[in-house]
């Protein structure tokens, strides 16, 4: 069945939450770029988060960008999420693997100590950034902190990517939990416990639970929700060749003439979805002459 994003709210109207089974979208971005075990669960679960965060997205031109630059092997690491319901991301070093740890997938020692960036881009406004330094590297601990620091929001992140030793996905989703300002501790407590209690998702996901389930009677339980929205999602790069070729006018002349002299067709390749641009010297210099 197709990935889905799920948005709702408490009927009491003091949490909010969103839930995403994000199967295919994983497996997909794992296929791309022929991903190490570790890479899997890392893009996998930012991938996840892009989707819990852009949910409230209402344009299809409005963007969400999540960039994780660390000092560890894996490098960098960043998706973007659409108003259209899609997103895409990719790893700078997407082959690099590091050795399961007592705790599971080395996440955080492969990603290290650095930030986690949060680009905003609605409709035609200009973009907004905001940064913080990791707290954790395991993402979700990370995003939990992002969401406090800058919203001053009590937030509860759950990621979970289920990967078997061939890098094949058995499941991936994610739950985000939001609390307003004006909740009651008696339903602050009684949301805590219940979050205390619960086993990991993805594990709980491969049982064969739906998410509807699992928010009702793992997260929940005795507190009744309403879902209000639930809608399909994908992973889709939207690049084409005229973006590339674009891109390209963007250089100085000097560097497009340098691009000419050498006489060699150059090859321009999307980090997103490793498609290959060809532009010939004729391509060069028609975009020469347009500059």
């Amino acid at each position: 069945m197709p990935d889905f994003l799920i948005r709702g709210i408490t009927k009491d109207k003091f949490i909010r939450f969103f839930a995403v089974n994000a199967f295919s979208a994983v497996q997909t971005a794992i296929d791309l770029h022929y991903l190490s075990i570790t890479n899997s669960v890392i893009l996998g679960r930012l991938l996840i988060s892009g989707l819990l965060m852009s949910a409230n997205l209402k344009n299809p031109k409005d963007l969400l960008t999540l960039r994780i630059d660390g000092d560890g092997p894996v490098g960098s690491v960043l998706v973007t999420a659409t108003g259209e319901n899609t997103i895409k991301g990719y790893v700078q070093n997407p082959q690099i693997e590091l050795p399961k740890t007592e705790k599971g997938f080395a996440v955080s020692e492969a990603i290290g100590k650095g930030t986690l960036s949060v680009i905003m881009s609605l409709a035609d406004s200009p973009p907004y950034v905001s940064q913080i330094e990791l707290v954790s590297g395991e993402i979700g601990e990370d995003l939990c902190y992002y969401y406090y620091q800058s919203e001053q929001i009590d937030t509860m992140v759950n990621l979970g990517v289920l990967i078997d030793s061939n890098a094949r996905i058995k499941q991936a989703g994610g739950i985000l939990v939001q609390c307003m300002p004006e909740t009651p501790i008696e339903i602050l407590e009684s949301l805590n416990k219940n979050i205390s209690k619960f086993p990991n998702l993805s594990d709980i996901m491969d049982m064969g639970h739906s998410l509807d389930f699992i928010l009702e009677k793992y997260i929940f339980n005795n507190i009744p929700i309403e879902i209000l929205e639930e809608k399909q999602i994908a992973y889709f790069c939207n690049c084409d060749r005229k973006r590339f070729y674009n891109g390209i006018k963007l250089l100085g002349q000097d560097e497009i003439q340098s691009m000419i002299d050498s006489n060699e067709t150059i090859f321009a390749e999307c980090h997103f979805c490793n498609k290959k641009y060809e532009f010939t010297i004729d391509d060069l210099k028609n975009i020469g002459e347009e500059r």
